[in-house]
């Protein structure tokens, strides 16, 4: 239970921070001309919405910075399950054990589709590929299951019902070319908003007795549909009930990408390790992860971001430029992709001396979780860097980075969790309200009213 409350508070924490950006106030904005009955809060917003439409805005703007959790380096979808699950709790005043029960289930749910789902592999040539085809309509499912655990009435036949409905309310993938594109659309690489609502739909039809397709998961149709390379079926419900892969997340604490993670952190370390500054940086050689290298912008990574709402979505990739604003000391959190950083001229100084290649020797560890593993996963993420800086050359290695559940050194803590609040969202919230936010979220088992006693802002 403790390692869920902590999911929740991450999440919480990202969507608090993202509340005010341009997109999310695109998204308040359509919210608002839907109109409907008030029932739920949504971040950024004073005023509350119906409950799936609060769950549909809240899942992408706490997916806004790419500060949310990422299992196992391949996905983020604790915020499908933080939003269906918080939206009911407000609209029907259910208790904060209901939310961790809401935010459980509806978690493994995801989690063992995604897992059912070979998203990752090898090439004809020997290289490492991302599915072509991007979809994650399988959140729709975690959604609607968080939601339902929350709510509570419905029967098995119903639930069976919702995810059979809930292959069909599930937005379809696009070929989105996010393994070759150098800057995001307004969608990152899925539509967050509309696996969110399929699932609050899903639901909602459920309980008044529509019929779902009670056999989408049988075969190779949802998932292959969804741009699945192949499925592993019985990854679905092996140890189910036993094993909740929730406790395998992974918390972030920049508004990143995953991959610029270890990165990050041994910089951070060997800076404060060796006295640097970030000008007697000469020149940084990042060797990546080979499937993140896979990806094109972290290749060729652009030399400007544009300061438009798609900035924290570019810029979450844009690996030179989250180092420098780490070598420069800039506080981790939305304020990374404020237009004076984006413009900042010291800032892309410094990125222009920062290149990335990729880490050969990391080939072998993805070859092992692709060809002998079973959940084709890999819980390393290892990832090596040289610096030359004052005349001298620094070698730095990493296998896990901070964050990481795997081991004791990396594990994600109360108190580390509270200073990431604290880093994005101090220019918000006073330390006080940070701190009583964090100790509610603890004692979340305690709340018997989540729309009454938990103060989310």
């Amino acid at each position: 239970m403790d390692y869920t409350k902590l999911v929740i508070l991450d999440t919480l924490i990202c969507g608090i921070a993202a509340g005010g950006l341009e997109r999310s106030r695109m998204m308040h904005d359509v919210v608002r001309g839907l109109g409907g009955p008030a029932e739920a809060s949504i971040f950024g917003m004073s005023e509350r919405v119906p409950a799936a439409h609060a769950a549909m805005a809240n899942a992408e703007i706490m997916n806004l910075l790419d500060a949310d959790d990422t299992f196992f380096t391949s996905s983020h979808f604790a915020a499908f399950n933080v939003a269906g699950a918080l939206a009911e709790a407000q609209r029907l005043g259910r208790s904060g054990r209901d939310l961790i029960l809401g935010m459980a289930v509806g978690f493994d749910i995801n989690a063992r589709l995604n897992l059912a789902s070979v998203v990752l592999g090898e090439a004809a040539d020997g290289s490492f590929q991302w599915a072509g085809v991007n979809g994650m309509g399988f959140a729709a499912f975690g959604t609607a299951a968080s939601a339902a655990a929350v709510r509570g009435v419905l029967s098995r036949e119903q639930l069976r019902n919702m995810f059979g409905l809930a292959a069909w309310t599930a937005p379809t993938p696009v070929v989105s070319k996010v393994t070759t594109r150098l800057d995001h659309l307004s969608f990152k690489y899925a539509n967050y908003p509309g696996a969110a609502l399929g699932g609050m739909m899903a639901l909602a039809l459920a309980e008044r007795g529509y019929v779902g397709d009670q056999e989408c998961l049988d075969g190779e149709g949802f998932i292959r549909a969804q741009g699945s390379l192949s499925t592993d079926h019985e990854l679905m419900v092996e140890e189910l009930g036993q094993k909740w892969w929730i406790l395998e997340t992974c918390i972030k604490y920049y508004p990143s990408c995953r991959y610029t993670a270890g990165p990050i952190d041994m910089l951070r370390r060997l800076m404060h390790k060796e006295k640097l500054a970030a000008k007697d940086i000469e020149r940084i050689e990042i060797r990546m992860h080979p499937m993140g290298y896979a990806l094109r912008i972290f290749r060729e990574p652009p030399r400007s971001i544009a300061a438009d709402h798609r900035a924290p979505l570019n810029g979450a990739f844009n690996i030179p430029y989250v180092m420098a604003l780490a070598a420069l000391g800039r506080t981790p959190g939305p304020q990374w992709y404020a237009p004076e950083n984006l413009a900042d001229p010291e800032v892309w100084n410094l990125a222009s001396r920062i290149v990335t290649t990729e880490d050969e020797s990391a080939r072998d560890d993805v070859l092992h979780a692709f060809r002998e593993t079973r959940i084709r996963r890999f819980r390393k993420t290892p990832a090596s860097m040289k610096v030359w800086a004052k005349g001298q050359e620094f070698t730095c290695e990493s296998e896990y980075a901070d964050g990481d559940p795997w081991t004791e050194a990396t594990h994600a803590t109360w108190d580390s969790v509270r200073g990431k609040f604290r880093n994005f969202c101090s220019h918000l919230l006073p330390d006080s309200r940070i701190d009583a936010l964090v100790e509610q979220i603890r004692g979340l088992e305690r709340i018997e009213d989540v729309a009454r006693e938990l103060a989310i802002p």
